[in-house]
């Protein structure tokens, strides 16, 4: 045979063109939002040069510190409840397949259902640790601001 055609017979095939594909997507949504983000720096500096005063929605008012710290830590709360939440239903699905099946081997899905629990659980602690740091803040805040004499 003079020419070989290569064909593609290995079983990982499809894992690994399924998770390229993936990445391909977070990779060409990450491009996506910088160049919109880009052309927007680029329009507002273009109209501040321009002396054209900005729109009110196209002014971005800076997040104070605290509020920049509530938000990462609802977004911890969300991670944590969704890995949580990932982790108790594969070892369901694990479960019902034992059952079902009546395949033990297939237990090793329930057990490493445990990584994302226990990651979930480790964002759970973090969030509530920051939540009481934050609420301690705001105590210590409120307690340092003078109140005004009553009459």
């Amino acid at each position: 045979m003079l020419f070989y055609i290569a064909t593609f017979d290995s079983p990982f095939i499809v894992p690994v063109a399924a998770f390229a594909m993936v990445l391909g997507i977070i990779i060409a949504a990450q491009v996506a939002e910088y160049n919109k983000r880009r052309l927007q720096s680029e329009e507002r500096l273009a109209a501040i040069a321009k002396g054209i005063p900005l729109p009110p929605e196209q002014l971005v008012e800076p997040m104070s510190n605290e509020a920049a710290q509530r938000r990462r830590a609802r977004g911890l709360r969300t991670a944590a409840i969704v890995l949580i939440s990932v982790s108790l239903g594969t070892a369901l699905f694990a479960f019902l397949l034992v059952w079902i099946l009546q395949e033990n081997d297939i237990l090793s899905l329930a057990a490493l259902s445990v990584v994302p629990l226990a990651i979930g659980i480790g964002l759970f602690v973090d969030y509530r640790l920051q939540t009481r740091e934050l609420e301690q803040l705001s105590a210590d805040s409120s307690s340092l601001t003078p109140t005004p004499p009553r009459s």
